[in-house]
């Protein structure tokens, strides 16, 4: 009998259970399942994956004007696949096939033919649809090779749409994507041809993705309510999800195909965009009572805000009738591109290219909606005639506003609500509503979802952010940071009008960020900083303008060249070991592309020379390439951008794990930019936020601001200090050293032992670790935990001891990971098999029995003794046992020129601000 505490007994049952108690039917198949059309499931073969029998009988109920040998054809269509598709190729035709319908061709009296569609799913009546829950359920190979058991198979109708698989509750979840369903993939593909949802979970954790999708962005479903405190286990995962009424709705409205990018990507709604996405839909759906006010969906940067819009518009077209117009308004021109774009690629534009979507002027965007089309794209700035003749059309209007808080709530926003005057309204932002903020609340109405910068964090859905102060280090010259100077500033972005403003009226301040001495010394900075934390990602720099950005540009490849020469002259003095990893970083160094993106302006050309600069080369690269999308490539050798104003906002880049700050920012735009650095990312586990200008009194406004309930102050300061980064590498250094040591293995031993010693007992240490699987996986988690944080430190940002120490542990760790298949078993291998060869006798089969073995003879005290010469047997069964495996699954970033410039504000330098605290 299996323990109360094994995985079936304590995850799958229970999970069995909760699914019955949702309505689902539920059928245990191992060993008990009959094959047959009238058999336990109607499979007529283990290869089967669809429950034929059911879906014949929903074909036949949904689609009355089919006959039986129609719902034959019907689901051979749907079932017939392409051997040159590739897995999630297929899977995306499958979804839409159950989605909108199959298509049938049927035959007019004239013998003329059409074409019907299908339904597989009654979505409007989600309960009349068929829910079969099944454990343990056999699944053979193509070629019958592979027979595989999935813990849990979800068939609606017959369609399998979700896969479970479950570990016991001291197994870790990546256990299940890495063995199981991995696994699973590969040796029995059709089980993820009409999946939808992906399943991990030990009971007390659970996380649910898609097909394609890395384990990193397989997420947690928390909450079955907005505001809800959250728990990660199981059983609310299936309560919130698993219900029929949701799970009909996530498989309807909630999948997406972004082919926006290199990759296809099927996206699946976190909780947070399911839930207030849904809330927004309640709004619509009383639009009239609102008087076109849908609110205010306040989900913080880097939670998917365009992909909400996207969920949003998608559903409404579905779930109303009529045929609405949706226009998307935004206040930047790569914004409204990129929102395009996601539109485009979620396949919401019907193929058509979103150029043909985006309103060319004022006058345009009205003729546009004078018709009916599905999406226009504009500015804000578009709205730009307070006379234009107001538009009430006899079809819906729905305005999706992005970055609501910024300017689309002022005369713009007044001229937009003149014009569509019918129009619903909703206000999509990553940031809060002030308190003294009533323009937006009048153009959209309060809160309709809630879901702040320290909830994003918690939840996973962005990673933290540690901040770095490295103004007081270098005791470089900074102005005051007020009010007056970050408005002024932001004012330059948007006009640039305003640029002799800022440097007439803020002209100590604005010249003191521009000194060529103190943007020397941060150029000279940031080579050293960047380059020594090398392997953490990408890396932005943020100037106070853009020549200013252009000169910083031009500094930085000064003295990178520097610091690639001072590497290679260090390469002498270096052990081997020393030198193949300074090798390393001197050939990143090398491929490391930098460029400067900035938006163009008339007679830059002119402007830039003065400075000495030819913009030329910048412009046409800007104009020539893709450089967004290569900067978005965590491969792509383009590494380190340098900007003022342009991808501060809207624009998503995971790779991006480092953002270096010299520019005066407001509150609400501060947060807005550090938020480049929070998307979770492969081996991303926090972002770093290095200031050079001293912008730590706005970043405190506004962590209180964006991590605010809409009535009152709460939560945890989200963006840390790097004190706390380096607590807590200190912390987790502890800890693995107090874990070996339970392991019975001393790290100060191995750090203080000589050369040839320390080999020796670095295997010592990976046989500690080995005593078992959990001990070894334990070991890994800490060791990668540790990496991920030194990543971003320097030499001096901790003691030597500590990097000690790290080096030690990382040795344990290369040994315990290299690959088994070159692995020192060869010597034990050989001599435990001539042992046991010295006793087998194999015999020749006769027509009447199989070859045999006799073990009886083997000696196995002689086995046992020569076992015992090896020194680390925990470390060598793991190898063995891994040989094997492996064997077995085979198949993986104002040159002022003026002599006298310190001297004309030499008062000025002693004015640097103290608020650095």
């Amino acid at each position: 009998m299996a323990s109360r505490y094994s995985e079936e007994e304590a995850v799958q049952k229970p999970a069995g259970n909760r699914l019955r108690s949702l309505g689902w039917d539920l059928v245990y198949a191992w060993n008990e399942e009959v094959l047959g059309q009238y058999g336990t499931l109607g499979r007529t073969s283990y290869r089967e994956v669809v429950l034929r029998p059911q879906l014949l009988d929903a074909l036949a109920e949904l689609n009355d004007w089919l006959d039986s040998e129609q719902c034959e054809e019907a689901a051979d269509t749907l079932l017939a696949t392409l051997a040159t598709d590739s897995p999630l190729q297929t899977n995306e035709k499958k979804y839409g096939m159950l989605r909108d319908g199959i298509p049938v061709e049927l035959t007019r009296e004239d013998g003329s033919t059409y074409t019907e569609k299908a339904q597989v799913f009654d979505f409007e009546h989600p309960e009349y649809n068929r829910f079969t829950a099944v454990e343990e359920m056999w699944v053979h190979s193509a070629d019958g090779v592979y027979h595989k058991r999935p813990d849990l198979m979800g068939f609606v109708n017959g369609i399998p749409l979700l896969f479970v698989e479950f570990k016991r509750h001291d197994k870790d979840v990546r256990r299940a994507y890495e063995d199981n369903y991995s696994d699973y993939q590969d040796t029995v593909p059709q089980l993820f041809h009409f999946n939808a949802f992906v399943m991990l979970s030990n009971g007390l954790e659970a996380r649910v993705g898609t097909l394609g999708s890395k384990y990193e962005f397989f997420h947690e479903w928390k909450r079955l309510a907005e505001g809800e405190p959250g728990a990660i286990d199981l059983d609310t995962m299936l309560l919130g999800m698993c219900n029929k009424r949701t799970f009909m709705d996530l498989f309807e409205n909630f999948i997406l195909f972004d082919h926006s990018g290199s990759k296809t990507a099927k996206i699946l709604a976190r909780n947070h965009q399911y839930l207030g996405v849904n809330q927004a839909i309640e709004s619509y759906r009383q639009r009239e009572l609102r008087n076109g006010k849908l609110g205010v969906f306040w989900h913080t940067q880097g939670s998917g805000k365009s992909y909400s819009m996207v969920f949003f518009a998608q559903k409404v077209r579905r779930a109303f009738e009529g045929s609405p117009t949706f226009v998307v308004v935004t206040d930047r021109e790569e914004l409204n591109k990129q929102i395009a774009g996601t539109f485009a690629g979620c396949g919401l534009l019907g193929g058509t290219d979103a150029k043909q979507y985006i309103a060319t002027s004022g006058k345009n965007l009205h003729t546009r909606l004078e018709g009916n089309p599905s999406f226009v794209f504009t500015l804000i700035h578009k709205f730009n005639d307070p006379h234009a003749e107001p538009i009430v059309p006899d079809h819906d209007i729905v305005i999706l506003s992005d970055e609501a808080h910024r300017t689309n709530n002022g005369t713009l926003a007044q001229n937009m609500v003149r014009m569509l005057p019918t129009a619903s309204r909703l206000g999509f932002t990553g940031t809060p509503l002030f308190s003294y903020d009533n323009i937006t609340e009048r153009t959209f109405g309060g809160y309709v979802s809630v879901y702040d910068f320290a909830t994003a964090v918690e939840d996973g859905a962005t990673v933290p952010l540690f901040y770095e102060n490295r103004s007081d280090l270098l005791e470089i010259d900074n102005p005051e940071i007020n009010d007056e100077l970050a408005e002024a500033v932001e004012a330059a972005d948007v006009d640039e009008n305003q640029r002799e403003k800022l440097e007439r009226d803020l002209a100590r301040e604005y010249h003191v960020i521009t000194s060529e001495k103190r943007l020397d010394k941060i150029a000279r900075d940031f080579v050293r900083h960047y380059s020594g934390i090398w392997e953490c990602g990408k890396a932005m720099f943020i100037s106070v303008d853009k020549v200013t950005a252009a000169r910083m540009h031009g500094l930085v490849q000064k003295y990178w060249a520097e610091e690639i020469a001072a590497q290679e002259a260090a390469l002498k003095h270096d052990t081997q070991q020393e030198a193949q990893e300074r090798q390393r970083k001197i050939d990143w160094m090398r491929e490391t592309e930098m460029c400067l993106v900035v938006s163009e302006e008339q007679n830059e050309i002119a402007t830039f020379a003065k400075w000495g600069i030819d913009i030329a080369p910048h412009r046409k690269k800007m104009a020539t390439r893709e450089l967004d999308k290569e900067f978005r490539d965590a491969d792509n050798p383009f590494r380190v951008v340098f900007v003022c104003a342009m991808w501060l906002t809207g624009f998503d880049v995971k790779p991006l794990a480092a953002m270096y700050f010299d520019k005066p920012m407001k509150a609400h735009t501060l947060m807005q930019a550090i938020a480049r650095a929070n998307r979770v990312a492969e081996g991303k586990s926090n972002g770093l936020i290095v200031d050079y200008i001293g912008v730590v009194k706005a970043l405190r406004q506004a962590l209180a601001d964006y991590t605010r309930d809409p009535g009152e102050g709460r939560g945890d300061d989200p963006v840390l200090d790097k004190d706390e980064l380096i607590a807590r590498i200190y912390e987790l250094l502890v800890a693995i050293e107090t874990f070996l040591n339970d392991c019975g293995f001393s790290l100060k031993t191995l750090m203080a032992a000589g050369e040839f010693e320390r080999l020796a007992l670095v295997k010592d240490g990976a046989d500690a670790v080995s005593v078992s699987d959990e001990t070894r996986k334990r070991y890994g988690i800490m060791a990668r935990e540790l990496f991920k944080y030194f990543k971003f430190v320097e030499k001096g940002d901790v003691d030597g001891g500590a990097w000690a120490r790290r080096d030690a542990i990382d040795a344990i760790y290369k040994l315990l990971t290299k690959r088994r298949d070159t692995a020192d078993t060869t010597d034990i291998m050989v001599r435990l098999q001539q042992i046991i060869d010295e006793y087998i006798d194999v015999r020749v089969a006769d027509d009447k029995g199989e070859g045999r073995f006799d073990i009886s003879r083997i000696d196995f005290d002689l086995l046992h003794r020569e076992f015992e010469k090896a020194k680390q047997k925990n470390l060598l069964v793991g190898e063995l046992r891994d040989v094997i495996e492996d064997r077995l699954v085979k198949a993986l970033k104002e040159n002022p020129r003026r002599a006298d410039f310190y001297e004309r504000y030499q008062k000025i330098i002693n004015e640097y601000n103290q608020e650095q605290d």
